[in-house]
């Protein structure tokens, strides 16, 4: 248990270090904010690709028109917002945490809790010593209850 504590512990050491790394630099040139944004964003005209890894002229005017509105100072939320009234809200790299998309953003969080629970039981079962007994419900015919092989024992006792 002490060792299941520590873990834990650095977990979330390790874990608070990574969330606080962007609070740490806040100074990022315009093409990083350019990029960060244009990452979120996904190319209209590409299967599958963000506007930063994307090579055609609408995500070159996309890359654009995201540097021109960071120079006249709107925020990232701003335009972002601005791209999804254009485009609508498939044009998200990551869907909405609203409505049933929720779910996208909930379930693998509780399938990872709901695993690491099971195996916690399964461990703590197979290191107690106590084992999962089959049920006695189920009815098994002895050999001295079927008649038929009474009856070939009978026939080889015979021949012998």
């Amino acid at each position: 248990m002490r060792w299941l504590s520590l873990y834990f512990l650095t977990l979330a050491i390790l874990g608070s270090l990574i969330f606080a790394e962007p609070l740490l630099s806040q100074e990022k040139t315009l093409d990083d904010q350019v990029n960060e944004i244009s990452n979120s964003l996904l190319c209209p005209v590409c299967q599958g690709q963000s506007v930063a890894q994307s090579n055609s002229n609408l995500a070159n005017d996309m890359r654009q028109v995201i540097r021109k509105k960071l120079q006249e100072g709107q925020t990232r939320d701003e335009i972002v917002a601005y791209f999804v009234s254009t485009y609508g809200e498939t044009i998200l790299g990551a869907p909405p945490a609203k409505g049933a998309n929720w779910l996208l953003w909930i379930l693998p969080g509780l399938t990872i809790v709901f695993g690491l629970f099971g195996i916690g039981i399964f461990l703590y079962r197979a290191g107690s010593g106590k084992e999962i007994k089959p049920d006695k419900t189920e009815k098994t015919e002895s050999r001295s209850d079927n008649k038929y092989l009474d009856k070939i024992d009978e026939e080889l006792k015979d021949d012998s």
